[in-house]
C-alpha cells in the first residue's frame, strides 16, 4: 500500500514538473555577463571603506558596472544573482544571493546595464522585477571586519568580486549560466596605514628629549620606496602645539613646488624616497639651542577619494657641540647593558642619533661621567647572574 502511494505521488510530481518547467536547457553561452571596475577603483592605491561607500547607508560612488545579455531568441526565466567577495588571505568575506521568491527574466536578445548602486537600490534598469538579497558577511567576514578595529582602510590583499547568474529548476536543480570576476587591490602593494611610516632620524617622539649637533642632519624614515613624501620641519615657539605648527606649515605648497616658507617653518619639501639631507640653501638654517618638530606626509589615490597618511611627530634640539664634549667612550659591555635595559631597536635609534653617555639615574641616585659606565657594567653583570630579571618575570 505504501509503495503504491509513493509511486502515485512521484508520478504526480513528475507531471507537475513537466507542466511548469520549460524543457529547454539553458547553457552558459546563452547569457553574456561582463563586469568592469570603475577607473577610480581600478587605479586606487588604498582601499578605503569611506571611498567604497561601505561605511554608511545609501548609494556611494559607482565602483562596478555590469553588462548582462540574453543571446537567444527565447525568454529566459527564473534567473538569480549571486555575489561573492573574497580576500585572498582570508577567503570569502561576503556572500549575497537574490531571494528565491524574486527571480528575474530576460527577454529575447535583451541587454541590460547595471551598477553596484542599482543593485543596492534593488533594481536593474530595463527589468521590471524587483531584486532583493539575502546573506551578508560570512563568519570569516565578520572576523575580518572586526579585526579592522575602527580603521577605514582595508588591509593589503587581493580582493575579488564574483557575480554569478544562475537558474534553479526542479528538473536540473541549480545551473550556473554565466560568471564574471574582477580583481582589485593587486595594484595597492604600496598602500599602508599610519602605523607603517616609521621615523628613524633625527630626534625622537614628542616628550623624549633628543639633542643633535649636526646643523645639516640626515632625515630618514621607513616606508614605501615608490611614493613621494612631503617633509615638514618647524621651529618650536613655546606657544603653539607641534601639531598646529605643522598643520599651518602644510597650508602652503612645498618650496620645490613653488611655495615659500613661513616665519616658523624651516623646511617644506617633496622627497622621492625615504631620506633627505638638510640643505645649506633653500631652507631656514637650524640654530643652536632651538627645538624643532618634523614629520613626513604622503597621499594615495583611494577608492573614491584621496587618502593622506601622516607619520608621528618627532622633535630634536640642536645642541652646542662643545656642550657634548667630554663624554666617556661607550664600551661593548655598556652597549650590551643598554640593549638589555631598553631593547635593541631603541638602542639602534640612539646610535643613529650619535648619542653620548653623560649620566644615568638608578634607584634615585644619579651617576655621571665614568661612574655611569661603571654602574651600567655592574647592572649588566647582575642581569647575567639573574639578580635582576627583566620583562616582568620577577
Amino acid at each position: 500500500m505504501f509503495e503504491r502511494l509513493l509511486k502515485s505521488h512521484s508520478m504526480a510530481l513528475v507531471l507537475l514538473i513537466a507542466c511548469v518547467v520549460p524543457s529547454e536547457i539553458i547553457y552558459a553561452q546563452d547569457i553574456n555577463l561582463q563586469l568592469e571596475p570603475s577607473a577610480t577603483l581600478e587605479n586606487t592605491q588604498v582601499l578605503s571603506l569611506t571611498g567604497l561607500g561601505l561605511d554608511g547607508d545609501g548609494s556611494g560612488p559607482v565602483l562596478i558596472s555590469g553588462f548582462l545579455e540574453n543571446m537567444t531568441a527565447e525568454t529566459i526565466n527564473n534567473l538569480y544573482i549571486e555575489v561573492k567577495v573574497n580576500a585572498a588571505k582570508v577567503g570569502d568575506i561576503i556572500e549575497l544571493r537574490s531571494y528565491s521568491t524574486l527571480p528575474i527574466s530576460l527577454e529575447p536578445y535583451q541587454s541590460v546595464y547595471a551598477t553596484n548602486n542599482d543593485l543596492a537600490n534593488e533594481r536593474i534598469p530595463g527589468i521590471d522585477q524587483k531584486i532583493q538579497f539575502s546573506g551578508g558577511f560570512t563568519p570569516e567576514g565578520d572576523e575580518f571586519f572586526e579585526n579592522l578595529s575602527g580603521s577605514t582602510t582595508l588591509p593589503k590583499d587581493i580582493y575579488t568580486i564574483q557575480v554569478i547568474i544562475f537558474r534553479v529548476t526542479n528538473a536540473d536543480g541549480r545551473q550556473d549560466l554565466a560568471s564574471s570576476v574582477i580583481e582589485i587591490g593587486g595594484g595597492a602593494a604600496s598602500s599602508f596605514d599610519e602605523s607603517e611610516i616609521y621615523l628613524k632620524t633625527p630626534g625622537d617622539i614628542l616628550g623624549a628629549p633628543a639633542d643633535i649637533t649636526n646643523p645639516y642632519p640626515q632625515f630618514s624614515w621607513e616606508g614605501a620606496n615608490d611614493v613621494s613624501y612631503r617633509l615638514l620641519v618647524v621651529e618650536d615657539n613655546g606657544q603653539d602645539s607641534p601639531e598646529s605648527l605643522l598643520q599651518s606649515a602644510k597650508s602652503s605648497p612645498p618650496i620645490n613646488e613653488g611655495g615659500s616658507l613661513l616665519e616658523f617653518e624651516n623646511l617644506d619639501v617633496t622627497v622621492n624616497g625615504t631620506s633627505f639631507q638638510y640643505p645649506s640653501s633653500g631652507a631656514q638654517p637650524l640654530q643652536q639651542g632651538f627645538t624643532y618638530h618634523w614629520r613626513v606626509i604622503t597621499t594615495f589615490q583611494s577608492s573614491g577619494d584621496i587618502v593622506e597618511i601622516s607619520s608621528e611627530i618627532w622633535s630634536f634640539t640642536l645642541a652646542n657641540p662643545s656642550q657634548s664634549a667630554g663624554a666617556p667612550p661607550v664600551s661593548k659591555e655598556v652597549e650590551q647593558a643598554i640593549v638589555e635595559l631598553i631593547g635593541q631597536d631603541a638602542f639602534r635609534r640612539l646610535k643613529a642619533r650619535g648619542f653620548k653617555l653623560m649620566a644615568i639615574e638608578y634607584d634615585g641616585q644619579e651617576f655621571t661621567g665614568p661612574a655611569a659606565s661603571v654602574k651600567l657594567e655592574e647592572l649588566l653583570q647582575k642581569i647575567r647572574d639573574e639578580e635582576i630579571i627583566l620583562g616582568g618575570n620577577q
